[in-house]
């Protein structure tokens, strides 16, 4: 089949190969970032499903608007600011899930060739969607807090690159936290060079410990923001949302128009039965709590059984923690024995689009039980040593 030029890049498809062997029902993965099962509310979303049902059954059946459901669109426009003023109804789209608003800003703003900056490491779905589009992704030197502002001057000065792309808080892969003054200094350098700045806020709701900050949509210019209920509430609902100037959203309306017409219209009225119940502020405590105690046993069970032979990033939120092995060079190397053993992780090289050799892994704990993960770790210092 005469398939694009573009599908040779993906190689053979690695993160469907770890999905196929996480089936095995003995395997312990941590490779995907999968909230935890047992804290969706099936119950309360059943009876917002069923309250939609019958109060707007048909209509919820029917076409619905692009930029998607009002009434939800109006509850996120209340929780956001842009540069510190309130957002309307108008500078937000629902999408089917934040993946989707991120190949709606890659099939909006990329023409092939087009540089865009990233940080270092950075999302995978995040470079699969650029790669789609044939951009150039360019890394960001950054440090414990996330890319260096100086850096990122020092590049702008040689390339302009279409936008940024950057997840500031418990980034993925890496859990790093951008501080506040940070912010301030990244979106200084944006605007004195004109640099459209893409936010990507998956994780800024499950944090353990210490301050949350401001949005970068808060605090300047120029950020589109990108906002998912998957983490929070549960990814099988595929909600989520653009925040944006209303240029830019009707512009992503036009290209959503001829992807899907519109995100799931029943979706999105039950999730917003389920947010004006007032639901989440609570469920989100619980998820804090469980994800806490389980990114605790993780760094626990690490220090426990592959202790020196291994540095790691301990998260303050989020899902996942970044690890590098320091007596092996290649982490990919280690995949098949890992399997052998029934334990995954997701190997660091995927997450450099300039496809380095490195001996970093990606861990997730937030699916796993302490026990779990105990056994999951053993499993992975049986396989090094092997």
């Amino acid at each position: 089949m005469q398939y694009a030029s573009w599908m040779e890049t993906l190689g053979e498809g690695f993160i469907g190969e770890i999905l196929k062997a996480a089936q095995n029902p003995s395997m312990i993965s941590f490779a995907g970032g999968l909230p935890a099962l047992e804290l969706f509310p099936d119950q309360e979303l059943q009876r917002c499903f069923q309250r939609v049902f019958e109060e707007q059954g048909k209509s919820a059946l029917q076409y619905a608007q692009t930029a998607g459901h009002p009434q939800l669109r109006e509850w996120i426009a209340q929780q956001h600011k842009r540069n510190g003023k309130p957002v309307s109804m108008e500078e937000i789209v629902v999408t089917t899930g934040s993946q989707q608003g991120l190949s709606l800003l890659a099939q909006t703003f990329l023409d092939p060739g087009d540089v865009v900056f990233v940080e270092t490491p950075t999302y995978l779905g995040a470079i699969q969607a650029f790669q789609g589009f044939r951009a150039q992704m360019i890394m960001i030197p950054c440090d414990e807090q996330g890319i260096i502002p100086e850096e990122l001057e020092t590049l702008l000065k040689e390339v302009t690159p279409k936008f940024l792309y950057i997840i500031p808080n418990y980034q993925n892969p890496s859990g790093k936290v951008m501080g506040l003054e940070r912010r301030r200094e990244l979106l200084r350098v944006a605007q004195a060079y004109d640099l459209l700045v893409v936010e990507d806020n998956p994780y800024g709701e499950l944090r353990f410990e210490g301050e949350g900050y401001p949005d970068l949509i808060d605090l300047g210019e120029n950020v589109i923001y990108l906002g998912t209920f998957s983490k929070v509430l549960a990814p099988g609902l595929r909600v989520g949302y653009v925040v944006a100037d209303t240029d830019i959203i009707d512009h992503l309306c036009l290209t959503k128009e001829g992807v899907d017409l519109h995100s799931n219209n029943l979706t999105q009225r039950a999730v917003f039965e389920f947010l004006k119940e007032g639901l989440l502020p609570a469920h989100i405590q619980k998820l804090r709590a469980l994800y806490k105690e389980r990114r605790g046993a993780m760094v626990e069970a690490i220090e426990n059984y592959l202790g020196d032979d291994v540095d790691m990033i301990v998260p303050s939120g989020g899902l996942f923690l970044w690890a590098r092995f320091k007596k092996i060079n290649n982490s990919f190397d280690y995949v098949q024995e890992t399997i052998r053993q029934n334990v995954l992780y997701v190997p660091g090289a995927l997450f450099y689009p300039d496809g380095r050799v490195t001996s970093e892994v990606r861990l997730n704990y937030s699916c796993s039980t302490p026990e779990m993960i105990e056994e999951g770790v053993q499993r992975l210092a049986r396989a090094m040593q092997a």
